[in-house]
């Protein structure tokens, strides 16, 4: 299969992603919204548990909304053929890693560089605070 014929599969797969995703998006937005109608009973625990379901819909809902921004990132690389290039060093990014990580905009080896100094920058900052 060529290059092309399998872009053309991750373009579908994302798509395909995407609309699972704003329908699961969808369904929590109503879950929280239907949690915030609910009248809170004064009980301690009942409203902990309330409280904590609000939290973790709300971290979903948020998760959701980025992974929707990343597929329309790599939905809007593709448009302009620029999907699949290294945004470092302009290499092909293998069809393996973009398989696994269609949001991917670095090679295999400059993403493992820029999280080693992604690690060793957050490092420095803490220990500035100390």
């Amino acid at each position: 299969m060529s290059r092309t014929n399998d872009l053309l599969r991750i373009r579908e797969l994302l798509q395909k992603r995407r609309k699972t995703t704003e329908d699961a998006q969808s369904g929590a937005r109503r879950e929280l919204a239907a949690l915030k109608d609910q009248e809170r009973d004064p009980e301690y625990e009942e409203q902990a548990q309330a409280e904590l379901a609000d939290y973790t819909l709300s971290t979903l809902i948020e998760a959701q909304r980025r992974e929707i921004m990343l597929i329309d990132a790599a939905l809007r690389r593709m448009d302009t053929d620029v999907f699949g290039e290294c945004v470092d060093c302009g290499n092909e990014i293998s069809l393996d890693r973009l398989e696994a990580m269609p949001f991917a905009i670095r090679c295999e080896e400059d993403a493992a560089l820029h999280e080693q100094e992604t690690r060793d920058a957050a490092r420095h900052v803490g220990s500035l605070s100390l």
